[in-house]
């Protein structure tokens, strides 16, 4: 080491010691009574790509893609929002009452329910504003994956598409939203000359309600989009075996992110799956490393997917146009056997004997543990 260097860390060392010397006697260093609550969550993103420019002469990361994964990530911030939003959402059309009596109590009763549901609808139209803004995003970023240093928007790309995806199979679940919007309705056409932009509120409800009908409207939409763009099968590709290498890996800090990286490989072959004539077969096309997707589909079939619900990978596989049992041999078990043992490894009502059977050996056990532990005297059982 150079002296100077040894000088300054004699020097630091020294500084220490003095003030430890000073002020270690007059501090009272209690342990915390509670315990400290942290969450861990892993950043893709803490500085938005404010250097994004200094990317450019490296070719590491292009501008443009550095400005992609930052858009995209505030896009998955903006779904996750959502999902919390729509996966909490409740009824409120069944709290509200009849409107009865004369005329002019009907009306004062439906204006006072329009204006109760009107910022709940709000949000649910925040939904289909957001689809829009997802393909349009999505699209454009898909565009950028040309080159070799793709990888992280890839990445960003895979969490909007499972954000995506998610909040299709969360909105499907909602029969309420459809109740509360005919509430809505009917209490807006019945006040519609005292609300303010009730055209602009009209075509709306209307859009909104063709949405609502709809099964898997962002996941259809953006589909329908990215078969558009040229090179659209070698991105998806991409996509789906960098998801699985991530998975092959260890790459995912997470449980929750092992699992998000399962429901976008299985997701990303349904997109990749197009009606004959309309695009690549996900089960014929070369680009596509089937083997390798299988393998990690036949390791875990269900995942978790928000809150209580789960995510069912082959039933997504077999949502495609081209699905076929033989065909996706490679993707999904085939024998009675395999597809046993694969029940076993997430299904609790399988491992009910098993869980039965430790039950009751412990409450066996239990009583005979107590009286050792009181012939003990209770004080060295901690140890």
């Amino acid at each position: 080491a150079a002296p100077g260097k040894v000088a300054f860390g004699l020097m630091a060392n020294e500084q220490l010691a003095s003030l430890q010397r000073d002020f270690a006697p007059h501090l009272e260093l209690q342990p915390p009574t509670d315990r400290v609550g942290v969450q861990l969550r892993p950043r893709a993103n803490p500085t938005n790509y404010s250097d994004r420019k200094a990317f450019d002469p490296t070719g590491v990361l292009s501008a443009d893609e550095a400005t992609g994964m930052a858009e995209l990530e505030a896009l998955e911030a903006r779904g996750l929002e959502l999902c919390s939003a729509l996966y909490t959402y409740r009824s409120i059309a069944r709290a509200l009452p009849t409107a009865g009596g004369d005329d002019e109590n009907k009306r004062a009763m439906y204006l006072t329910s329009f204006e109760v549901l009107h910022p709940h609808v709000q949000r649910v139209k925040e939904l289909m504003y957001y689809k829009d803004d997802a393909v349009a995003k999505f699209c454009a970023s898909l565009a950028l994956c040309t080159g070799p240093g793709s990888d992280g928007l890839l990445l960003a790309l895979s969490r909007v598409f499972d954000v995506v995806a998610v909040l299709d199979s969360i909105k499907d679940t909602k029969a309420c939203l459809s109740n509360d919007l005919s509430v809505y309705k009917r209490a807006f056409a019945h006040c519609r000359a005292d609300v303010t932009n009730a055209d602009a509120i009209f075509n709306s409800n209307n859009a909104l309600q063709l949405f609502l009908a709809e099964k898997g409207p962002l996941l259809s939409a953006l589909k329908a989009a990215v078969h558009r763009l040229p090179g659209a099968e070698e991105s998806i590709c991409a996509m789906a075996h960098l998801c699985a290498e991530a998975l092959e890996g260890g790459w995912c800090l997470l449980p929750a992110e092992r699992h998000r990286m399962l429901r976008a490989c299985a997701c990303l072959v349904w997109l990749l799956d197009c009606p004959a004539g309309g695009g690549p077969n996900a089960f014929l096309s070369r680009k596509l490393r089937r083997d390798r997707l299988g393998r990690l589909f036949k390791v875990s079939p269900v995942v978790p997917l928000y809150g209580d619900m789960h995510a069912n990978l082959p039933l997504i596989l077999r949502r495609c146009p081209n699905f076929s049992p033989a065909a996706a041999a490679e993707l999904l078990p085939h024998s009675r056997r395999e597809m046993e043992s694969l029940t076993g490894s997430y299904d609790v009502v399988a491992a009910a004997g098993s869980l039965r059977s430790l039950v009751v050996d412990y409450t066996m056990s239990l009583p005979a543990l107590l009286r050792r532990a009181d012939a003990l005297g209770g004080r060295r059982l901690g140890r």
